[in-house]
């Protein structure tokens, strides 16, 4: 009895705006047509500890680009250097990629989705905030850590924005399994095209941002994880993945960016420790 097999994605690994970047293309998929998604791992984790994840983005026939966070260079800047680095590579992308482009479209009106793990999620999170929000389509954000240094989760002093009506918005008072707040939408300021009279004009828009929570893992603060984020960005939408520990979404615990970070809010975290 012969079996099909489902055929294999094309990976293409090159460089893109000086970046050593990872395409994956959906099987039998040769244009960019349904979209593009930036999958961002967690801090010093290898691309490869995403392979599910990769998986279930590749099943909606999306592009995913991929690169790895290495967080102990650039020394400055360094969260804001990896956001800049999305615009930068999608650029670049969409250059290269041209003759499978998105029919009458510029590389101005096109965007993208991004899904980010921890540090990752933090670097979507910039994007969408402050580097390139006029082209993210959505940011999946897979329990962010907002560390080194603090920026949407300061208890005093200014935060960086995910969305401009946080006053007509209440956060929803915790965040339980299965359970959500009702809105999924942050709305953002762009600048859009100059119309007729070649006065660039001022917009809000609405970005899907999703934020997920977990039971945590060593060193994460409960003062900076996603749950907080959500708590001063109301307008975001909040999961908890209860009994989860921050490398849930990863295939085989992080790898050894995982031994360094146990995930404490699960017995597999706790066990792993030194007795």
């Amino acid at each position: 009895m012969s079996s099909t097999r489902s055929p294999a994605p094309n990976v293409e690994r090159v460089r893109l705006a000086g970046v050593k970047t990872t395409i994956t293309w959906p099987p039998e998929v040769k244009d960019i047509n349904n979209g593009v998604v930036f999958l961002l791992p967690g801090a010093m984790v290898s691309i490869s500890e995403y392979g599910t994840l990769r998986d279930v983005i590749l099943q909606h026939n999306h592009v995913v680009v991929s690169f790895f966070v290495n967080v102990l260079y650039p020394f400055r800047n360094n969260h804001r250097c990896h956001a800049q680095n999305v615009a930068k590579i999608f650029d670049a992308f969409l250059i290269r990629y041209s003759d499978r482009g998105l029919p009458g479209s510029s590389s101005s009106s096109s965007s993208y989705g991004i899904v980010g793990h921890s540090c990752g999620a933090k670097v979507g999170l910039l994007v969408a905030s402050i580097v390139d929000p006029s082209r993210v389509s959505f940011v999946v954000a897979l329990d962010p850590v907002d560390i080194n240094p603090i920026e949407f989760t300061n208890a005093k002093g200014s935060n960086l924005p995910l969305d401009d009506d946080k006053d007509d918005k209440k956060p929803c008072a915790d965040c339980q399994e299965d359970e959500s707040c009702d809105d999924s939408f942050v709305r953002v300021k762009r600048q859009h095209q100059a119309g007729a009279d070649d006065r660039p004009r001022d917009t809000h828009v609405h970005i899907p941002l999703a934020i997920t929570c977990t039971d945590g893992g060593l060193g994460i603060s409960k003062d900076h994880d996603g749950e907080a984020i959500h708590k001063l960005h109301p307008a975001t939408m909040c999961y908890r993945h209860k009994d989860a520990g921050h490398m849930a979404y990863c295939d085989n615990g992080g790898g050894w960016a995982g031994k360094l970070m146990p995930d404490l809010g699960t017995k597999e975290g706790l066990d792993s420790l030194p007795h």
